[in-house]
C-alpha cells in the first residue's frame, strides 16, 4: 500500500540552507509538501525499525532533556479514511497511555490541522528525532535518511556528513 512520508519541519530549519539538496527536494521541503515512498519500501522498512528500537530511550531523554538539546519531535501515522500519511508532532506530553503535541506539517488530510493539538498512542509513533545544538547534529530522523536514498548518493552523503545524520547502519 502507497503511505505518504512528509519531510519534518524539525530539520527543516537546518536543512533548507544547505546547497547540497537537490532541487526537486528542495523544493518540497521549502513547501513543507509530502514526499512520496512506500512504508513497505526496504530503505523506509528499515528506518522505522531503527526509530522502534530507540524509542524508550528517545522518550526518556525527550522528558528529561540535557542541556543544549532541543526540537524533540516524533512522526506518527495520520489516517483519513483509506489516506494515510506521516507527520511530525512536537511539545510532547504523555498523558496515560496516550501522548499528545503540536503537529508540526501541512497535513494534506483535511482531519487535522498545522499547529492543531493531536493524541497518539506510542504504538503510533514511526520516527523520532532531537537537535543536539552543542554538537551540531541531528540525532534519530531515520526516515529522512530513508528518503535519502531516494537522492543522488552525492547529495545524500553530504546532507549526512553536513548535518550528523547516521543513516548507514
Amino acid at each position: 500500500m502507497q503511505r505518504l512520508v512528509v519531510l519534518g519541519v524539525v530539520l527543516l530549519a537546518f536543512l533548507i540552507s544547505s546547497s547540497a539538496f537537490s532541487q526537486s527536494f528542495t523544493d518540497k521541503a521549502k513547501k513543507d509538501s509530502a514526499v512520496d515512498m512506500s512504508d513497505e519500501d526496504p530503505a523506509m522498512q528499515k528506518a522505522m525499525e531503527r526509530a522502534r528500537v530507540g524509542l524508550e530511550a528517545f522518550l526518556r531523554k525527550a522528558g528529561s532533556p540535557p542541556p543544549n538539546t532541543d526540537q524533540y519531535s516524533v512522526k506518527v501515522r495520520v489516517s483519513e479514511g483509506d489516506n494515510q500519511e506521516y507527520l511530525w508532532v512536537s511539545n510532547l506530553k504523555a498523558q496515560g497511555d496516550l501522548w499528545s503535541g503540536r503537529i508540526d506539517n501541512l497535513p494534506m488530510t483535511r482531519s487535522v490541522k498545522k499547529g492543531q493539538s493531536y493524541s497518539f498512542a506510542k504504538t503510533e509513533i514511526v520516527d523520532w528525532t532531537y537537535i543536539d545544538k552543542s554538537q551540531r547534529r541531528v540525532f534519530g530522523n531515520f526516515t529522512t535518511c530513508a528518503l535519502l536514498t531516494k537522492e543522488p548518493p552525492s547529495v545524500a552523503e553530504s546532507i549526512q556528513k553536513q548535518y550528523g545524520l547516521e543513516c548507514d547502519r
